[in-house]
């Protein structure tokens, strides 16, 4: 019985993962797409270190439990079916809503704090998009502000009209798109996932905060970058990290400075174990 309730749990996971996975591919979010496969592998890693959860003979899934997982789950296959664009929040939604899905199923309504670890990576995976949404357009005036403080602060004549950015030769318009928010985002997740799987005895909140900031403080480099490029009509470039590999490069590097910075706390964590111990 264990055997056949575990094979059809895999069975329901991949081809909920895979689902997701082709739509983030198919749509073009690809910077989500190679995000989600961080996620997913962390989900993944949790799970095989728990999967004698399962076999627990008292850990049962009861009736409403297993209607509450399948309707969820029959709702993502309906979502996903008719789902046209990338923005859709739904895309975001859907990874922690699969993992909702899957553990009702698995464990029930009264265990879901066994998989509180898998279910907190998925949350914070893409639903944090959806709630700052409201908040786009003041990240968006704030990236312009500190792009335009920025270039004054190295000595460029720059002005700043609302949204715009401008030199002398040229100027830019800092769009949502361009806000930063989701790097921001991104980065939350990814110290989420850092704390979970690799906790650190140092200060949560200031790990999150690193994260978030690094997030929109390299975007506000990119954004004046671009500014710059616009002006020195180097339009080829500009398209580069606009919206080519460059933007790609650009969360790259933040997620690099944020690792280098949680390597630093985890330094720090065995430092202090090596002193108390002495």
């Amino acid at each position: 019985m264990f055997k056949r309730k575990l094979f059809w749990l895999i069975i329901i996971a991949t081809a909920l993962v895979t689902l997701n996975m082709t739509l983030l591919w198919k749509l073009d979010d690809i910077a989500h797409f190679w995000m989600s496969i961080v996620f997913w592998f962390a989900v993944g890693s949790l799970l095989w270190d728990n999967q004698d959860i399962l076999k627990q003979s008292e850990i049962k899934s009861d009736l409403l439990s297993r209607v509450a997982g399948t309707l969820l789950i029959a709702f993502i296959l309906f979502k996903s079916a008719v789902v046209s664009s990338k923005f859709d929040p739904f895309l975001r939604l859907a990874p922690f809503l699969s993992g909702l899905g899957l553990s009702l199923l698995a464990v029930g309504f009264q265990n879901l704090k066994l998989y509180w670890r898998e279910l907190v990576i998925l949350f914070f995976h893409g639903t944090p998009s959806v709630i700052t949404l409201p908040l786009v357009d003041f990240i968006t005036s704030l990236t312009a502000k500190f792009a335009y403080y920025s270039l004054w602060y190295v000595g460029f004549d720059v002005t700043r009209d609302g949204n715009y950015v401008a030199l002398p030769t040229g100027r830019v318009l800092v769009n949502g798109g361009c806000s930063g928010i989701e790097a921001m985002n991104y980065l939350l997740g990814l110290a989420v996932v850092c704390l979970v799987m690799f906790p650190t005895k140092q200060n949560k909140a200031l790990v999150i905060g690193v994260a978030v900031i690094c997030g929109f403080i390299i975007n506000v480099f990119r954004v004046a970058g671009m500014a710059l490029l616009v002006a020195s009509n180097r339009l080829d470039l500009f398209k580069y990290w606009h919206e080519g590999e460059g933007s790609l490069v650009v969360g790259m590097i933040a997620v690099i400075l944020f690792g280098i910075f949680y390597q630093f706390m985890l330094k720090r964590d065995s430092k202090l174990s090596h002193s108390s111990g002495n």
